[in-house]
């Protein structure tokens, strides 16, 4: 079995790299996916912000609480087996589920819950801002948020917030519980463990860290003692295949799974060949241009009005963008409290020409365009690129890893897709409307509406911190409907042109591989079919 577990391994990695090494189909204990893994730099919980490894890191770790794909706004038990929150809505107060061991065989407690929060807090790394955006810091974290005895946890937050946001925020990937002890032990001039969890794991998820290889390989096996039951798949492999037509190729011969990040064109001739199913998964989260204010042509609002009408929606809709996103052109998330189907533009040239005409140039101008290179998004902005020449503007669309420019501000157009990790319009709206210091000295740089230097209207941005404060879901509601509406008439330096969705290609004979809306997807829960 070693050596079969072997060969299997090492075909893997050859297919990574592209030799086209043929394989038999997998075998029935065992998940193969084929992702591209260059953007997992480490499998730190309270470090990545990428949605692969958001994808590992759920199956490494357990949360307090569990958002189910199919109920995402209804939050579940977890490690937290139940919780009560306080009549002024301040405190929280979880019962940690006993008997629960992590993959060292140390006992979880509420004291790992703690110094886990505290832990992520006190890094100060991007998913912080899960936490951190309520109101904890470095200073407060040891008060609000402490252990009482080895299974109660109490959760202070600073403020009155929706009490589903600090729920939904204590059921992301940022918040992993990890092992205290064994961290602490590897812990290196201070560093929490984070050199070690650079490559390795301190999880009780359902399955344990077996092998790492950055931009090749990883295998996790099954974690015999797993609170809810040994898993059916006895090991998971991912092999780093980027190109989508390697991707195609092998899930069409079965020699891997699942299949992420395939083109259109390849999802389609798949799902035509019917061995696989093509899952959309509705992310929280949108496909954007992002106007940068500072440019004084681009600050003009007919000329963010005009780029509306020079997006291809229809056309984008039925080609490129069928498997990746859901036509959306205002701001909350379809599914979500406040959500609309509105979509009042269309493509039109000639309306595009005669705004910018207004905007007093009529003939057109010329911008650097960075896009970021990969499938859908190098795409769209060619589209993009071909319409705005037809109004007589001139892009020059460069691809690349650009996304340092576009969070310092240093660019004119940019485009990309967002994702959050909250079920709840706030997650989006926090990034895409509210910009409460605009000048450079503040960086707020977790913000889309600063990076484009975008002073938001203070009637949308009074309107997200009071519906984020709301505990009256009607009420809520209510406001969410009232900035959809703001939003869109503000013609914004954002502009959203689909939701985005999240495809994979899965073979038809594994079950229970489910996509979740914010990368949680598990695979405890999968099954093969004969």
């Amino acid at each position: 079995m070693l050596r079969r577990n072997l060969a299997i391994l090492a075909s893997v990695a050859a297919l990574s790299l592209g030799t086209g090494v043929a394989t038999a189909k997998t075998p029935q204990d065992q998940l193969v996916i084929a992702m591209a893994m260059s953007s997992i730099r480490g499998l730190d919980p309270q470090e990545i912000n990428q949605f692969e490894a958001a994808e590992v890191v759920a199956n490494l770790y357990d949360r307090l609480i569990a958002l189910p794909p199919d109920r995402i706004t209804e939050p579940q038990p977890s490690l937290a087996e139940s919780w009560t929150v306080s009549e002024d809505g301040k405190t929280f107060t979880f019962k940690i589920r006993q008997g629960v061991t992590f993959h060292s065989g140390n006992p979880l407690t509420a004291r790992d819950a703690e110094w886990s929060l505290h832990r992520l807090v006190k890094l100060g790394l991007a998913p912080s801002t899960d936490l951190r955006q309520w109101g904890f810091s470095a200073k407060n974290v040891d008060q609000l948020i402490r252990a009482t005895d080895d299974y109660t946890l109490v959760v202070e937050t600073p403020g009155v917030w929706n009490a589903n946001l600090i729920l939904y925020s204590l059921g992301s990937f940022s918040t992993s519980i990890v092992d205290r002890k064994l961290l602490m032990e590897r812990e290196k001039n201070g560093d929490w463990g984070r050199e070690y969890l650079q490559s390795a794991d301190a999880g009780s998820g359902p399955y344990s860290l077996e092998t790492w290889r950055a931009n090749q390989l990883m295998s996790a096996d099954a974690f015999e003692n797993y609170w809810q039951g040994k898993p059916a798949m006895r090991r998971v492999f991912i092999s780093n295949m980027p190109e989508s037509s390697a991707q195609r190729l092998q899930i069409d011969a079965g020699d891997i799974d699942v299949a992420t990040r395939l083109s259109s064109t390849d999802l389609g001739g798949l799902e035509r060949d019917g061995k696989v199913t093509v899952q959309k998964t509705p992310g929280i989260g949108f496909y954007y241009l992002a106007l940068n204010q500072k440019d004084e042509i681009l600050s003009n609002p007919k000329v963010r009005e005009a780029f509306r009408y020079l997006i291809d929606y229809d056309g984008l809709a039925a080609t490129v963008m069928k498997y990746y996103g859901n036509k959306q052109q205002t701001i909350i998330p379809a599914g979500l409290p406040g959500s609309n189907t509105e979509n009042p533009y269309k493509l039109d040239i000639d309306k595009a020409k005669q705004l910018l005409a207004e905007a007093g140039y009529p003939d057109g101008f010329s911008k650097v365009y960075y896009a970021t290179p990969v499938t859908p998004e190098f795409e769209v902005a060619q589209s993009l690129q071909a319409n705005a020449a037809k109004a007589g503007i001139r892009l020059d669309l460069q691809g690349g890893d650009h996304i340092g420019k576009f969070r310092n501000r240093e660019f004119q157009l940019f485009s990309a897709r967002s994702g959050d990790r909250l079920p709840d319009p706030h997650a989006v709206l926090q990034s895409y409307a509210t910009n409460s210091n605009n000048s450079d000295e503040a960086k707020l740089t977790g913000l889309n509406a600063w990076r484009t230097a975008w002073e938001v209207p203070k009637d949308i941005q009074d309107m997200v911190v009071t519906a984020a404060h709301e505990t009256d879901q009607e009420k809520r509601v209510e406001l969410y409907h009232k900035i959809n509406e703001a939003y869109l008439a503000a013609s914004p330096a954002l502009v959203t042109s689909f939701q985005r969705t999240d495809a994979k290609a899965v073979r038809t004979e594994v079950k229970g591989y489910v996509g979740h809306p914010t990368w949680l997807t598990r695979w405890d829960t999968v099954t093969k079919s004969e």
